[in-house]
Parts: C-alpha cells; sequence; structure tokens
C-alpha cells in the first residue's frame, strides 16, 4: 500500500465527474437491490439529483440510506438524505435547470418530486500503470486518507 495525497486524489475525482454529470446509482433494500442512470448536480463536494417519491429508488432511499454510485473507472459509497422539495433548495434548482433544463422544466416543480443528497464515504479507481498493471486508488472520505494498491502483484 502506497499513501497518497488526499487533496489531490479528491480534487482528481470530482474534476473527473465535472459539475454535474450522469452517473450510476444503486439503491437497495430487504435483499432487492435496484440501479439506473440519474443527473447529478456537484455542489461542495456533495452529490445531489431530485427524483419523484413513488419512484422504486425514493422508497429503497427511505428504507436503506447506503448508496453507490458509478462513473466510468470511478465507484463511489455513500449516505443519501433526502432533503425536501426541488423549489425549496434554491441553489440546487438553480444549477439543476443550468444543467438539465429539460428534466427542471418536466419534474422540478411536481409536488411528489424530492432533492436527495448524498454524502461521499469511500472512493474507489481503477486505473493502470506505465507497464499497463492496474491498481486501485481508495480515498476514504471521513478520515480523508487516500493511497494507492497493486491488483495484481
Amino acid at each position: 500500500m502506497e499513501m497518497l495525497n488526499f487533496g489531490i486524489e479528491r480534487k482528481r475525482v470530482f474534476d473527473k465527474i465535472g459539475k454535474n454529470n450522469i452517473l450510476a446509482l444503486a439503491t437497495s433494500n430487504k435483499n432487492y437491490v435496484t440501479v439506473r442512470m440519474v443527473s447529478i448536480i456537484v455542489y461542495r463536494k456533495k452529490l445531489y439529483f431530485q427524483t419523484g417519491i413513488d419512484l422504486e429508488k425514493y422508497k429503497q432511499i427511505c428504507e436503506n440510506k447506503n448508496v453507490a454510485l458509478c462513473f466510468e473507472n470511478i465507484q463511489m459509497e455513500g449516505i443519501a438524505k433526502i432533503i425536501g422539495k426541488p423549489k425549496n433548495n434554491e441553489k440546487i434548482i438553480k444549477l439543476y435547470k443550468k444543467y438539465f433544463q429539460n428534466s427542471y422544466n418536466t419534474y422540478s416543480t411536481l409536488d411528489k418530486e424530492v432533492l436527495v443528497e448524498i454524502v461521499l464515504e469511500k472512493i474507489k479507481l481503477w486505473e493502470y500503470d506505465k507497464n499497463r498493471k492496474p491498481y486501485q486508488i481508495f480515498l476514504e472520505l471521513k478520515s480523508k486518507k487516500a493511497y494507492k494498491e497493486m491488483y495484481l502483484e
């Protein structure tokens, strides 16, 4: 295991995701797992998306706040929290309108729509060194640790 600079590695991850993107979100409850693509806003190192209260992901998050996300070679784990109606969260919904205009127009004002916040706890990246040997970079966000482990030694 090789220790890495946490700040540099976290910045690299968030730069790759950008201020907004489409990520795969996995949720589960009672041994039932589902995954779907969601439109994510990144704000102050937290992830946000909106969803309807009639949908499976909302129901699963209410039962089990642990979620996982994936984007390209980045795997993330975090805690989801329903934070209210999109229209009551001015800063996030303004960004949603900017980056996802169609979704904003279609869903943001619906009575059954809510905003979800995800606080990331763990991030893992798969990469290759100059000799094409695979390795993983792990970020533990609570303890602010980053390290690298070769996969095939």
